[in-house]
């Protein structure tokens, strides 16, 4: 038998996604969607002691992903963290051989904490013999997430059983550029301002760029900080602006289009810091998966005042057709056309 602490630096173990150590918890946290963590060993087994807030909570129960060798992030299986802390095994019955398991968060930031502390199996843990060399960082809103993503006809009230990131476009390209990938979204916010989260002391994606994970309660005093040497991607795609939509069509004329140049201005100064930050890292501004009404041109506007580097991806997932639970969120197929969407505009860019 042999065991990995959330202390451990072990080549058999990698960070998926943002993360963080917690010394109160005595766990690495991993929060934002599809976040986690990655790990190789010779053995038959593997089990991991996961800690989670909200158990039992529709709105805000936690659930990971787990990717066995290389299983299809369709194919996933999901568990559940219905106890505050307990033992979960990922993995059972494997032929003796090595094996690399993925785990991913489902659910989102806002809705839950979730973090491991101890990770064991029957064999021995083993480097992981997997690379993958191209790098992507998404920032996105509910669509992002994964919310929906996996409702059917009558779910039309958020519940975490019905969102996973690990279908949604972003984590499905990745999959298909065998990239790795970083998910920074949580429902109801927006690149500018939003209608749904203005009781939250932070108050769009932006003001996130920094942040190890993002809470409902989380402030600029409290946030924990991210080290942004520590995943330096060769491309960011930018997939907001559906809740700046919905926040711009009811102002009055007057104050829309003062909104709409601050929208602009909001997104380029958020295009311009991710640029300044990563070096020659491409860019590509996304929307469309849930319709809007004034923000593409918006956006189409700000892209095409940059001579290289950012480019524009309208989506036509909406074609697909079928029920969208949860108050309209685009469902699994609809995921899967977007993602070979983003797919093709990543292979021509690069």
């Amino acid at each position: 038998m042999d065991t990995l602490d959330y202390l451990s630096k072990s080549a058999a173990l990698r960070n998926l996604g943002r993360y963080y150590i917690s010394d109160e918890r005595q766990a690495r946290m991993f929060t934002f969607s599809a976040s986690g963590f990655e790990v190789g060993f010779i053995g038959t087994t593997l089990s991991a002691e996961l800690i989670a807030t909200e158990c039992g909570r529709p709105q805000g129960e936690a659930a990971v992903a787990v990717v066995i060798d290389d299983t299809p992030f369709v194919q996933a299986q999901k568990i559940t963290l219905d106890q505050p802390d307990a033992f979960y095994v990922l993995a059972k019955n494997l032929p003796l051989a090595y094996h690399r398991v993925r785990l991913y968060k489902r659910t989102e930031s806002a809705c839950s904490l979730t973090g491991w502390k101890k990770l064991t199996t029957d064999g021995s843990f083993n480097a992981i013999k997997e690379t993958r060399s191209l790098k992507i960082e998404i920032y996105g809103d509910s669509i992002t997430a994964g919310n929906g993503s996996e409702g059917v006809e009558g779910d039309d009230n958020f519940e975490t059983r019905t969102e996973n990131a690990l279908i949604s476009y972003g984590a499905l390209a990745s999959e298909k550029l065998n990239a790795d990938f970083s998910i920074i979204a949580i429902g109801g916010y927006a690149v500018y301002r939003s209608p749904w989260n203005v009781d939250a002391p932070i108050k769009n994606i932006p003001q996130m760029f920094s942040f190890a994970d993002c809470t409902w309660s989380t402030t600029l005093t409290n946030a924990i900080p991210w080290d942004h040497h520590l995943y330096h991607p060769d491309l960011v795609v930018i997939n907001l602006g559906t809740n700046d939509d919905q926040y711009l069509l009811p102002l009055p004329a007057e104050e829309r289009i003062q909104e709409m140049a601050n929208f602009q201005k909001a997104t380029k100064a958020f295009i311009d810091l991710i640029r300044k930050t990563y070096g020659n890292c491409k860019v590509i501004v996304a929307i469309g998966m849930i319709q809007v009404s004034l923000v593409e041109k918006l956006l189409q506007e700000v892209v095409a005042s940059y001579p290289e580097g950012v480019y524009f991806l309208p989506f036509h997932s909406l074609k697909v057709g079928g029920y969208m639970s949860n108050g309209g969120h685009p469902n699994k197929a609809m995921h899967v056309e977007a993602s070979d969407e983003l797919y093709q505009a990543i292979k021509s860019i690069l």
